[in-house]
């Protein structure tokens, strides 16, 4: 379960990371390799790690740690690196399919790869229909899931598209919430490497 808890922009900025995959590998005496993907999907991981920052930044993240009890509760994280998508395609029409889940594609052509977006930013999703934008409400309905629902089916051969922001679905990974005053700064803190892992439903 995911808690529809936003963790602020501006500590969100602190956090690197991306998306980390698990393969096996074994190397013959030859040279050769045989490789086993042990998960088809992707799983996000984060560390933040900052020096000499003002306590009210701090001060924010560690009181956002608190309410999310370390590693209990599940929380939304803006990933600056990756958080948004501009006419995505999520399927074509046959006049009877009503829902289309939010997904986004990665490709360098030959492989593509279909993220599931579950969690988009409230007041950035445009959908569209032949590249005509949709009206919420009266043309289709979006779940908390990221399942937009249609109000009609759309026409055979119609594409579905969209634009929108989202928000990646994490826990922190770690009970400890390490800090420490720089000797000669003691207005400033540091915090060291405070984890966090995507969830998958």
């Amino acid at each position: 379960m995911v808690d529809n808890v936003i963790l602020s922009e501006r500590v969100a900025l602190g956090f690197r990371g991306g998306p980390t995959f698990s393969t096996d590998k074994v190397s013959a005496i030859t040279g050769r390799e045989r490789r086993l993907q042990n998960r088809a999907i992707a799983i996000h991981r984060y560390s933040w790690s900052q020096e000499n920052r003002k306590r009210d930044l701090i001060d924010e993240l560690r009181g956002f740690w608190f309410d999310r009890r370390g590693d209990l509760k599940a929380w939304l994280l803006k990933d600056w690196a990756d958080f948004s998508a501009v006419s995505e395609p999520l399927g074509i029409g046959d006049g009877t399919a009503t829902d289309f889940q939010i997904v986004k594609t990665y490709s360098a052509g030959v492989n593509p790869y279909v993220r599931v977006i579950r969690h988009i930013k409230a007041g950035t999703l445009t959908v569209f229909l032949d590249d005509l934008p949709q009206t919420e409400t009266t043309h289709y309905t979006v779940g908390a899931t990221g399942l937009i629902s249609f109000v009609s089916a759309p026409s055979v051969g119609q594409v579905v598209t969209a634009s929108f922001e989202f928000y990646v679905p994490v826990r922190f990974d770690g009970d400890e919430f390490m800090a420490s005053i720089p000797f000669a700064t003691p207005q400033l803190l540091n915090v060291d490497d405070i984890q966090a892992v995507e969830v998958i439903p």
